[in-house]
Formats: C-alpha cells, structure tokens, sequence
C-alpha cells in the first residue's frame, strides 16, 4: 500500500495502521521534498494507492491519479490527513477486499 502525501509526524502512524492490516507500507510526500520522477517507482510497486490530497503538490496529485487510471490500480482520495481518517480508509480498503 502506498501512501501519498500526509502529515510527516504522522508518517509512522500510518506505516503501524498498514502493517495491524497485514500490509506492507510505501510512502510519498507528494513532492514537497521528494523528487516526483521517484514516485513512478512506488507506484508500480503498491497494489492501493491513498492518496492524501489536501497534503502534495497539484503536480503529484495529477500524476498520481494519470499513472493509477492508465495502470489499472486503485486509489482512494482522502482529504484530511489525520491519522483516524487514513485509518477509515484501510479498514475500508481491507472490508472490501474480503
């Protein structure tokens, strides 16, 4: 699963949140430090992508939601960057796989 975006003091709350489901976790900035060319590489390696959309750059958001339509993955758009809501949207994510 990899997340986009996010609260940096959060980024260890979501990894733990991810890991309780049983996931392995990836993480983003958005490009607020990261270079985006690197993103392309998280991408192809998740299987879910959320992304926390009131936390990148415009530009990450669209090549994030261009490489997930053009490849077929999920994404789940989240506008709150909290840790409870990242967590709604795992357990969303896992009820619905089942």
């Amino acid at each position: 699963m990899l997340c986009v975006g996010g609260r940096s003091g959060a980024i260890d709350a979501y990894r733990q949140l991810v890991e309780q489901s049983g996931g392995r976790f990836l993480h983003h900035d958005g490009g607020l430090e990261e270079s985006l060319h690197r993103i392309d590489g998280v991408l192809a390696a998740a299987d879910l992508v959320i992304c926390q959309a009131g936390c990148i750059s415009h530009n990450a958001y669209w090549r994030v939601k261009e490489q997930c339509k053009r490849t077929g993955k999920r994404c789940l758009f989240v506008r709150n960057a909290g840790v409870s809501s990242f967590g709604r949207m795992i357990s969303a994510a896992c009820a619905e796989e089942n």
